[in-house]
Parts: structure tokens; sequence; C-alpha cells
């Protein structure tokens, strides 16, 4: 019973082993964490054609209806939008809207890196802003991310 007990362990050991907090350079709002899987060290290495999904914790500075996620990637110092990018972050990344100011925020994303973006490497920035008028950035920080060639 052990055994088979150890053998349901060995998948998820090998997802935590995938998974790392990354360094972060904060760029507004209140980041307490960043985690991509899979990344075995930094830059973490996302291969073409694969996916990555990134966990954020953050704390909300604002109230907010709805929130707005926006990705770019910073290629030879030109800042270009994540394509294909679905904006919303209240629907499909574990965030209920409305959010109350100083509420705990913990969201996923997975993104898609498709066969066709450069092999690069390059620093992305996530932000994450209230859906209305004001634009007010709830949380925005930006970290190394490394495309390498499909193995």
């Amino acid at each position: 019973m052990n055994c088979v007990s150890f053998l349901f362990l060995i998948p998820a050991l090998i997802c935590l082993v995938q998974s790392k907090d990354i360094q972060f350079e904060p760029c507004g709002g209140t980041v307490k964490s960043v985690s991509v899987e899979p990344c075995v060290k930094e830059p973490c290495e996302i291969p073409k054609g694969s996916s990555a999904k990134i966990n954020v914790h953050c704390v909300s500075n604002a109230n907010a209806d709805k929130l707005r996620l926006s990705v770019w990637a910073d290629l030879a110092g030109i800042e270009l939008p994540y394509p294909g990018m679905k904006r919303d972050a209240c629907k499909g990344k574990n965030l209920t809207c409305p959010v109350s100011e100083n509420q705990d925020l913990k969201y996923t994303q997975i993104f898609e890196v498709k066969k066709f973006f450069p092999t690069v490497q390059t620093k992305a920035r996530f932000e994450l802003k209230t859906n209305d008028d004001q634009d007010m950035v709830i949380c925005c920080f930006k970290a190394p991310v490394k495309v390498v060639a499909s193995k």
C-alpha cells in the first residue's frame, strides 16, 4: 500500500520541481510573488510550441468591478503586445470580480509560445489594471524570459 501511495506522489513532486518562484521587477502595485511552470532556472526557458503557466500573487490597491490583463515583450527596446491575449482578467484566471482594495489576489495565466515566435531572451511586462475610465494599475511586474527552440 505504501508503494502505491508513493507512486501517486511522483507526478506531484515532478510538478514542484518544474515550478519556480522567480525574481521580478515591480512596476506598480504590490506584487508578493510570481511563479512560472515549467521553469528550473532563471531566466525561464520556454520552448516554442509549448506553453507556460504564470501564477501571480498580488494585493489590490483599489476597488474594481472589472480587471484587464496586458502583457508585452521588450524586443530591441520596443515593447510589443503579446498576440492573442484574452484581456478580461476576471474570466478564466482564478479571479472573481469585483475586487476590493487591499484584497489578496491570486491569478493564473497560461501563455502559448507560438512556433513563429523568435528565439530570444527578453523582458516581459505583465500588467493588471482596472477596466474603467480610471485605468489604474493594480499590479505590474517585469521578468526575464527566454524563448528557445523546441526540443
